[in-house]
């Protein structure tokens, strides 16, 4: 499944309208602000259709998934939305992450706490804002990514990527009195930052699979008193893509317009997958610029001047 899915639920009482742009969403807010009534409102559509008093309009089949049984009602389910709220006990645990994925499903989550198992963008991540009938569902983390790293005026960058990311990183800081160190992977960012608490410190890493991550991160940020800033691109695959590098493949510049219409949740559980496969055979047989599967070398055209500036400059693009 593919695309973006709209989703309006309604009875007399109060009324959600939102849209679903990724397979897996996270929907979080405050006690009281519809987050069960929602849940609720969709199992009774589910299981009693019209006479529930209930509205439901979706292109795609929406259920609740819970219960003893959800192993096999997740296997028996496709091309479906499947909400799963937080008092159910399967939610955190390795055995659900693991289903989902290669799923052609669609997941809204309903929970206030982080799901390390599950890897889910920032962008994935929506709170229910109280306004009488019509709750809002908004995005949480908006403009939360510094669009211009180009002077680096950092003391450190913490880079989540050991590879490809981490060679660039440290690339385009030469000359420069920033240091670069990597986390080895987006669980070690907070670890560092602790080490380094008196520094002005920028944190890179990939937006599509910080989710779990981002409210500990944002908590260090308020506490740093501004010392820390968030680089953070869909994925280092997803900046060079975007980058002037490739502003002549007319194809590549449709996807990266509508990624959602293009990206099967079925074969990409993760949007950084889908751009590194991009890149990987958009690049294929190109000198110097053949991007390697196991992203352990970065090839030496993305570390020239004139390509460190493209790739840099890329983030200024606002998103859409």
């Amino acid at each position: 499944m593919k695309g973006k899915i709209k989703i309006s639920v309604k009875n007399r009482f109060i009324s959600f309208n939102f849209t679903l742009e990724r397979n897996v969403t996270i929907l979080t807010g405050d006690s009281g602000t519809g987050k069960t009534k929602l849940i609720n409102m969709v199992r009774d559509f589910s299981e009693l259709g019209k006479s529930s008093g209930v509205t439901l309009k979706c292109d795609k089949p929406c259920l609740v998934l819970e219960g003893r049984n959800w192993e096999a009602e997740l296997e028996n389910t496709h091309e479906s939305i499947i909400f799963v709220e937080e008092s159910t006990p399967f939610l955190t645990s390795y055995d659900f992450a693991r289903r989902i994925k290669n799923s052609d499903n669609y997941y809204v989550l309903v929970t206030r706490e982080p799901l390390p198992q599950i890897p889910y963008s920032i962008d994935s991540i929506k709170q229910i804002r109280k306004k009488g009938k019509n709750p809002k569902i908004e995005s949480i983390y908006k403009n939360i990514s510094v669009k211009d790293i180009s002077d680096f005026p950092y003391e450190l960058a913490i880079i989540e990527d050991s590879k490809t990311g981490f060679q660039f990183y440290t690339k385009a800081s030469e000359g420069t009195d920033m240091e670069c160190i990597s986390s080895n992977g987006k669980s070690g960012i907070v670890n560092l930052l602790n080490k380094s608490k008196n520094k002005k410190i920028l944190i890179i890493a990939d937006s599509a699979a910080l989710g779990s991550e981002i409210r500990e991160l944002m908590y260090f940020k308020e506490k740093s008193q501004n010392k820390t800033d968030f680089f953070l691109p869909e994925s280092f695959e997803w900046l060079i893509l975007r980058s002037d590098i490739f502003s002549g493949s007319t194809d590549i510049q449709e996807i990266l317009e509508n990624p959602v219409d293009y990206i099967d949740c079925q074969e990409y559980f993760s949007w950084e997958q889908f751009f590194t496969i991009l890149l990987i055979n958009s690049t294929k047989g190109k000198a110097n610029l053949e991007y390697p599967k196991n992203k352990s070398q970065l090839p030496s055209g993305y570390l020239n001047e004139s390509n460190i500036d493209k790739i840099l400059n890329a983030m200024k693009i606002k998103k859409k």
